[in-house]
């Protein structure tokens, strides 16, 4: 059995703030599910089981007291607003699609129409690097430990990450391993001693592989340019649910490489050319100041302050029923970050920069679906007569 707490803010959070709560709050306790703020954002609501500890409510109080003190004077900067912003319309509700089916905590599978649309977004976004000549390289699913703490990965945002690992190589081990689980469908708590610490995870975003790609190397004058897709995973607790939040799901990016002025000149044309896409397809959202999830640590609200007030960040969001949003992309700038880390340099230019434009395949279904609805036949023109779509989901 579960209960609501409610916890009333000193203060009335705004919007910016009411996002950056609710992303860290599921990290407080495995036991602290739903937050959820009422309309003027006074009071802050979480489910958690009956006889969770009382401590728990303050905790949450402190994380909204502590987001809240970062945030305050910010206000969210729209660098677009879409025309279907000011009148949207929901056809298709918010979730349960035909064709999309869980099958694990933050896993789905994808069929039919859905999977039609999937496909229509990769190519479409892939093609968004060609004026750019994007190299298409195919990049592995898992990643190096080593690789992922020189992306700050670990510092930043440990709350996400997937270790993968294997059996301690030890013949008595394995053995024991495989006559305790004979019978069992589950693994037993004596699973983590048999296990050899991860050398590797899962990765939590394609680009990463690219600037290890280019580690030790200099960039030619006019920059680079990659089309990359590929498996992302991102753990976020009691945050994950249906297609909008997903453990396991696809990223399409395109990676800019070069100096200052040439990676942020690619990112204002990259987000004219979404403010084209938004508009041909008649999507409802903005691209807006954002910033990623960091974790509850001293430096947290400095680094999230950071990149609202430097504008690093755009994401491409868009409206779902009932008033909620979905990031389905983002444009971002990594200042000369991951060149000093992986000692890329530009040719006469000192450390690369670097912009990934990302795209989250199965939120982009998601958000589609739930304001054109599942009749093609109803779709704006460019979705409704793309080949995998007239073609009946079998391309």
């Amino acid at each position: 059995m579960t209960q609501t707490t409610s916890v009333r803010l000193a203060e009335p959070a705004h919007e910016m703030a009411r996002e950056e709560i609710r992303k860290q709050a599921a990290f407080l306790s495995c036991e602290i599910s739903n937050p959820r703020f009422n309309d003027d954002g006074s009071v802050l609501e979480y489910d958690a089981p009956e006889g969770a500890p009382d401590a728990l409510a303050g905790r949450v109080e402190a994380l909204a007291r502590r987001v809240q003190r970062s945030l305050r004077g910010l206000r969210r900067k729209v660098v677009y607003r879409s025309l279907a912003a000011g009148r949207p319309r929901f056809l298709g509700g918010g979730s349960g699609f035909s064709g999309v089916t869980a099958t694990g905590e933050g896993q789905v599978a994808l069929e039919g129409l859905p999977l039609a649309l999937y496909r229509y977004f990769d190519r479409t976004f892939e093609s968004f690097g060609d004026p750019w000549l994007a190299r298409p390289i195919l990049t592995p699913t898992l990643i190096p430990s080593a690789v992922l703490s020189k992306c700050d990965y670990f510092r930043s945002f440990p709350q996400n990450v997937t270790f993968a690992c294997h059996l301690i190589e030890d013949a008595e081990r394995i053995e024991g391993f495989r006559a305790r689980h004979h019978e069992r469908d589950e693994l037993d708590d004596r699973t983590l001693s048999d296990l050899a610490t991860p050398e590797v995870c899962l990765s939590p975003a394609v680009c990463y592989h690219v600037y290890n790609l280019n580690r030790g190397r200099t960039v030619p004058e006019g920059g680079l340019a990659y089309g990359v897709c590929g498996r992302c995973f991102r753990y976020e607790s009691s945050n994950l649910g249906g297609l909008n939040r997903l453990w396991d799901f696809t990223m399409r990016e395109v990676v800019f490489l070069g100096s200052r002025d040439d990676v942020l000149a690619r990112r204002e044309a990259s987000i004219r050319q979404m403010a084209d896409f938004l508009e041909s397809h008649e999507l409802a959202g903005e691209i807006r100041t954002a910033s990623d999830p960091f974790f509850i640590a001293p430096d947290a609200p400095g680094k999230t302050y950071f990149q609202l007030s430097s504008e690093t960040k755009y994401e491409v969001s868009l409206m779902l029923p009932d008033g909620d949003r979905l990031a389905v992309g983002s444009h971002n700038y990594h200042t000369d970050f991951f060149g000093r880390a992986f000692d890329v340099g530009v040719e006469g230019a000192g450390a690369m920069h670097s912009v990934c434009v990302a795209f989250g395949l199965e939120r982009w279904v998601c958000a589609f679906l739930a304001q054109h609805g599942e009749d093609p036949g109803r779709w704006p023109e460019p979705a409704r007569s793309a080949p995998e779509i007239a073609g009946g989901g079998r391309r």
